[in-house]
């Protein structure tokens, strides 16, 4: 009571209102953040270590051990899914993130054409997953565009890929799907980098232009650096999907993730669909073990990578 009496005493009526409206506001976001992560979290880590019946055991983390050595109950190794996700990323991070921030920085520049280079950039991003995911399931089926162009183009298909289209084969689909990820990704944080570019002041260009320097010149050491803090945000929060991200595959594989083609991220949201519908022979604490196996992977290397960016941005000079 004594604490209420000085919060009166110390301030007015209508500033004591407006405290209570910022907690007001405050709650909503806290109690999120308590039921849907901190609950949930803290209920799958414990699922991983109950049975069926609820009792302790460590059974659940031997399934996610053979299912890396061999094969889990879905006839899918955990280990080559792992290595596609690794792939994946790699391709997307350190292949086309770098692409994306210099065709980004091209466009803002306001060459001749950006404006429509820039709605064709957008245009992927406004169609959604599913109507882009059926539009490149057609474009490489069997009687689809690229399928007849690659033929023509004299490309050796495999049989399989040509009687059934690109994705239905272990030797086609893996690449296929590589591809749209780099295609995709070019255009992924074209809006972010936009903005981060666009607030770069342009005397810095006009004083560099003035002393000789080149488009390259300009880009290299003074937009990236100026950017910096924005790329090392994106590309922490790409660490942190390092191995969640399941890249589409279910829909691009009707939910099967057959022909080589199944992500750690897509196993993970598989096995607890099939739980949730009935169709799974095992419980939730499989995949709850496969979750904290992966979180331990995942939370050195995010901590590291976060520590290196940070490292490397305290280097940069504007």
């Amino acid at each position: 009571m004594k604490i209420f009496d000085r919060v009166k005493k110390n301030y007015s009526k209508l500033e004591r209102r407006d405290f209570l409206f910022a907690y007001l506001i405050v709650l909503f976001p806290v109690a999120q953040f308590l039921i849907f992560w901190f609950y949930v979290n803290a209920s799958s880590i414990g699922l991983a270590f109950q049975d069926s019946m609820g009792n302790f055991t460590w059974a659940n983390f031997k399934m996610v051990y053979n299912g890396f050595v061999d094969e889990d109950m879905l006839g899918i190794n955990l280990g080559d899914s792992l290595l596609r996700s690794f792939i994946l990323w790699i391709v997307g991070e350190g292949f086309i993130f770098p692409i994306t921030l210099i065709t980004t920085y091209v466009l803002t520049k306001k060459i001749v054409g950006h404006y429509v280079f820039r709605v064709i950039y957008y245009i992927p991003g406004l169609m959604g997953a599913i109507i882009w995911t059926l539009l490149i399931k057609e474009m490489v089926a069997y009687s689809g565009p690229i399928t007849k162009t690659l033929l023509s183009l004299g490309v050796d298909l495999p049989l399989g890929a040509r009687k059934n289209g690109l994705l239905r084969h272990e030797d086609t689909a893996f690449v296929t799907l590589l591809t749209v990820r780099s295609i995709m990704g070019i255009v992924g944080n074209n809006a972010v980098l936009t903005g981060a570019y666009t607030r770069v002041p342009d005397e810095l260009f006009e004083s560099a232009e003035l002393d000789g320097a080149g488009f390259f010149t300009q880009m290299f050491k003074i937009a990236i650096p100026c950017i910096w803090a924005t790329i090392c945000t994106l590309l922490t929060f790409a660490l942190c999907s390092i191995f969640t991200c399941d890249y589409n595959v279910w829909l691009f594989t009707d939910g099967t993730g057959r022909y080589g083609t199944s992500t750690i991220g897509f196993q993970l949201f598989n096995l607890t669909y099939r739980l949730s519908t009935g169709s799974g022979s095992t419980g939730y604490g499989y995949p709850a073990a496969l979750g904290v196996v992966l979180t331990a992977i995942t939370l050195p290397v995010v901590l590291v990578g976060k520590h290196l960016l940070e490292k490397m941005s305290e280097n940069v000079e504007v």
